[in-house]
């Protein structure tokens, strides 16, 4: 080997080297330029030209650059970030409406809520919330504190950006999540409270004698960031309360710092009126923060949870429970307002409290429906699914039967401690909040996987039976196929019963939530978008027949910032039209149905549109242009007018997906390296170690991921099936038409622009040298032109261990799967060859690179017997899978580095000339084997976070 100093390297030489065996491989159908590009990186790496400290310092500066096209990316996404402009937009906006009609005109269309945006906890959050601050204000010129920033700035955060770790918390918690989304929310209302006092200023101008009658409402703000159930068993019931808690208490401090502003440029009588209003929020302030207090003294132990029970109930009265008393106060502080300005500032504040109460954001509970069939399986008599097509009519009718009897029952926050049941907890959970901090919000009571109308009669037997019928609005989600084919057959089926109906028309609305995500990682991304509208259309329908018209729908997409999971590439705008279609919502209009129209903005990826003060007035923008659609889309879309071609095309996509899905090849490709390239990006809790630790548990099925990290995988592998697999063979059927939609159809080309969108960031040479790490014929290849004999022999042993392992030939023969779909796809479309792609492309040869490093290395730990019950292979099998600090925690087990013991100066009575010979010490392992290898898997992490940036999102 050379022992020629390192050459100075970076992105640019690299890309060169990259950019020559891609033109080399394109004469050569045999060769793979991305493992050309490897085997090149690994000789020169080999004769000393490159060092680990060298291309640790490409990727930081790689890792940079797609920081920066990530924040240029968002600026476009958003449209127009200055906030003066997007104000006018806005003033414009509600001024069109002012000229609609009379007053009541305006009042009832302002006094409607439109939108709502939800902010979820998703396990997005694949950076710090410093670093998303930076990208935040780098898009938007905007700092948090919504100064503008200069190009000094600028240059601060990139030469900041260029310096630091680009991944999550190491301890991400649930508490870190709830101090992003409480920075989110903030953002989000004053970008809501401006719309609220531009359309006071439209109506003083319009109609300046009853203009302090309106209260704005127009879009909601809600939050899932402790209080999502589904799935994870880590938040409690207390951790659930302390996440409200913290919202109500940070709500009373917004008010609180609007009325402290009033007061100190307030004097005579209108100083004397708010002080009413000041002492009620400073009162509640501290009673809130004491039950915050108590209440983290019950979780660190539970004996003191009466004490906090104690303080909740008789702190009610002081708490702001309810809003009448703020509102009484506000209402006689108006009259002793001395001039429009502060009447503005005054009516802003109920416009607050009639949109959101007491709390930061309007809060959705959720969990899956088996947890409410656990809960009643006793009481019903389940001995089956509720589904069971011999049971079905029976459970429904005992249900139905016990609605009619059920009596509410009183609870205290013992009941809570004592209720094993996770369904009943959380509905116990939801009636001490309504008791106890807001007693007038709706709470969302969702339910992941609804597939039968018993499952929303339970979760309405359990609101009554805590007395929250009236409160909460239960809202199944369809997300499975099944939900899609008869998810308004769900409804059809609730209604029978005669409770249900008198609770919707109680409520006065019908909630239900669509998920791309889940149901697009099981029939593909563009069958889902095409089943969910139809579902859409089939729910307007439903309503017109059963006579309830006059509910208003509210429609929640949860449909992620990702390519891979919904979220537009486009624009902002565009995302919006593409999640809920102007001719759905024109479907619903016709048939007199008002709609609510809700979209998630999850995790890290989804608030980045709401870290600024301009990113948060731009969203504000373009959601309320979209709530207050003029689009020209309804009514004259080509595609409509061709169902039979539409249906047969995405249904084409359904069939080949779900296939895929099903084909254990395409499990062993998520398991080939698991969630190993990727940082953990949330706070759900890592899945408990087999106590058995041998080899690795293996995926044997999709449905045994979630959708994030089933995503997620793909985007790191380089190859975006969700959104592409099967719509190549749609296209095969008929290629002209194809082309014509896409020429002509707004909804149908924004379907496709997601498509094209991931085959940019797609590359079927990347998938498979990724593959090629477990193939025995690559690794054998390279021990036959090896000049060293110690290389030939690692060479020879990652053949011999891959080949035991297995895996190859199912691999490579699911890329020849996605191949045959991806040629029909690539006749139709190209992906664009851009200098973001090519960066996206070298990221993975370099840590292609480096997974082959890795292996190599791992051929250097020494043999040993079996301990700690694994052998050497099961060490270097679970290397091969990236499963890095696991190995070598273990091996640090097995080869201890002695550090030595110091001399002890005690004195034992008699003196000893004997010493122990020294312990054996695997410093040399530890330093050149352990060490290294745990540096160059986090270098091939860091790689996935860019690659994260170049593709937008995470999973």
């Amino acid at each position: 080997m050379s022992t020629s100093s390192p050459c100075a390297i970076d992105p640019a030489m690299l890309g060169s080297i990259m950019s020559r065996v891609r033109t080399q491989a394109s004469a050569d159908p045999f060769s793979n330029p991305i493992l050309l590009f490897a085997l090149d990186l690994m000789l020169r790496m080999d004769r000393g030209e490159i060092d680990l400290d060298g291309l640790e310092r490409v990727v930081r500066q790689l890792t940079a650059e797609t920081f920066a096209d990530r924040a240029e990316r968002l600026r476009n996404y958003l449209g127009e970030t200055a906030i003066a402009a997007n104000e006018r937009a806005l003033a414009d906006l509600l001024e069109r409406k002012a000229r609609e009609g009379g007053f009541e005109d305006f009042r009832a269309a302002i006094s409607r809520v439109v939108f709502g945006v939800v902010f979820t906890a998703h396990p997005t959050f694949s950076i710090t919330l410093d670093l998303a601050r930076s990208l935040a204000e780098l898009a938007t010129n905007q700092t948090v504190t919504g100064v503008a920033l200069d190009q000094a700035g600028r240059d601060e955060r990139m030469e900041a950006a260029a310096q630091v770790d680009h991944r999550p918390p190491a301890q991400l918690s649930l508490e870190i999540e709830h101090a992003w989304v409480t920075e989110a929310l903030n953002h989000a209302h004053d970008a809501l409270e401006e719309v609220h006092r531009t359309a006071l200023r439209v109506a003083r101008d319009h109609w300046p004698e009853d203009w302090t009658k309106l209260e704005p409402r127009l879009v909601t703000l809600a939050s899932w960031v402790g209080y999502d159930q589904d799935g994870r068993t880590d938040i409690t019931w207390s951790r659930t309360i302390a996440a409200r808690l913290a919202d109500k208490l940070a709500m009373i401090e917004r008010h609180r710092g609007k009325v402290d502003a009033l007061e100190r440029a307030a004097s005579g009588d209108f100083l004397v009126s708010l002080e009413p209003l000041a002492a009620m929020l400073a009162t509640a302030s501290a009673a809130v923060a004491r039950q915050i207090e108590l209440l983290g003294a019950a979780e660190r132990d539970p004996a003191c949870t009466a004490a906090f029970g104690r303080a909740m109930v008789s702190g009610r009265a002081h708490a702001l429970v309810e809003t009448a008393p703020m509102l009484a106060s506000i209402e006689a502080t108006l009259v002793a307002a001395p001039d429009d300005e502060r009447r503005e500032a005054l009516l802003a504040i109920r416009a607050s409290l009639r949109t959101h109460g007491m709390g930061l954001a309007h809060i959705h509970v959720r969990l899956n429906a088996s947890q409410l069939h656990n809960a009643a399986r006793r009481l019903v008599g389940l001995e089956t699914e509720p589904k069971d097509p011999a049971n079905r009519r029976s459970y429904f009718n005992i249900i139905n039967d016990l609605l009619g009897r059920v009596r509410p029952l009183t609870i205290s926050f013992e009941s809570l401690m004592e209720e094993r049941a996770s369904a009943k907890r959380l509905m116990m959970t939801v009636a001490q909040i309504v008791k106890y901090i807001d007693a007038e919000t709706p709470i969302r009571f969702l339910i992941a996987e609804t597939e039968t109308g018993f499952t929303l009669l339970t979760a309405l037997y359990y609101a009554r039976l805590f007395g929250v019928a009236d409160r909460i609005e239960i809202s199944p989600l369809f997300e499975t196929e099944e939900a899609f084919e008869r998810g308004e057959r769900v409804i059809e089926e609730a209604l029978k019963s005669p409770h249900y109906r008198a609770y919707l028309e109680q409520q006065g609305r019908l909630c239900v939530q669509f998920g791309f995500s889940d149901s697009g990682r099981f029939i593909g991304q563009m069958a889902a978008t095409f089943r969910i509208e139809r579902l859409r259309l089939r729910l307007a329908q439903l309503l017109e027949r059963h006579g309830l018209a006059k509910l208003e729908a509210i429609l929640f997409n949860t449909h992620g910032e990702s390519i891979g999971r919904g979220g537009h590439p486009s624009t902002f705008a565009d995302r919006l039209r593409y999640a809920a279609p102007p001719n759905s919502r024109a479907e619903f209009e016709r048939r007199g149905v008002r709609v609510k129209e809700e979209v998630s903005f999850q995790g890290g990826d989804g608030y980045l549109l709401f870290l600024t003060p301009a990113a948060a007035t731009a969203s504000m923008r373009q959601i309320l242009g979209f709530a207050f659609d003029v689009s020209d889309e309804t009514g004259n879309d080509p595609i409509y007018a061709a169902p039979d071609y539409s249906a047969e095309f995405f249904a084409t996509v359904q069939q080949e997906f779900s296939n895929l899905v099903d084909d254990p090849d395409y499990a062993a490709l998520l398991s080939l390296f698991g969630t190993n390239l990727l940082y953990r990006t949330g706070s759900r809790p890592v899945a408990r170690e087999a106590e058995e630790w041998g080899r690795p548990s293996k995926i044997e099925h999709p449905s045994q991921l979630r959708a994030i990290p089933n995503n997620a995988i793909l985007q790191q592998l380089g190859f975006m099936a969700v959104t592409l697999h099967g719509v190549g063979r749609a296209i095969s059927k008929d290629p002209e038409m194809f082309q014509a939609m896409r020429e002509r159809s707004a909804r149908f080309r924004r379907a496709v622009q997601m498509v094209a969108a991931a085959l940019d960031r797609t590359e079927l040479d990347v998938l498979r040298a990724y593959v090629s790490t477990v193939s025995p014929a690559m690794w054998l290849n390279g021990a036959g032109r090896a000049r060293r004999p110690a290389r030939a022999k690692a060479l020879r042993e990652l053949a011999r261990l891959t080949g035991q392992l297995d895996r190859h030939d199912r691999l490579a023969r699911l890329v020849r799967r996605l191949q045959s779909d991806q040629l029909w796809l690539l006749d139709a479309i190209e992906p664009a060859e851009t200098a973001p792609r090519r960066r996206l492309i070298l990221l993975h040869g370099i840590r292609v690179a480096v997974i082959q490093r890795i292996c190599l290395l791992a051929m250097e730990i020494p043999n040993f017997s079996p301990q700690l019950g694994v052998t050497r292979d099961d060490i270097l099998a679970r290397i091969l899978e990236l499963d890095v600090p696991s190995a070598v925690e273990r091996l640090r087990l097995i080869f201890p580095h002695d550090e030595g013991v110091a001399d002890t100066p005690h004195d034992f009575g008699e003196k000893s000339q004997y010493r122990p010979e020294p312990a054996l010490s695997y410093e040399i392992e530890h330093n050149t084997v352990f060490a290294p290898m745990l540096r160059l898997y986090d270098l091939a992490r860091r790689i996935g976070t860019a690659i994260t940036y170049e593709i937008g999102a995470i999973g």
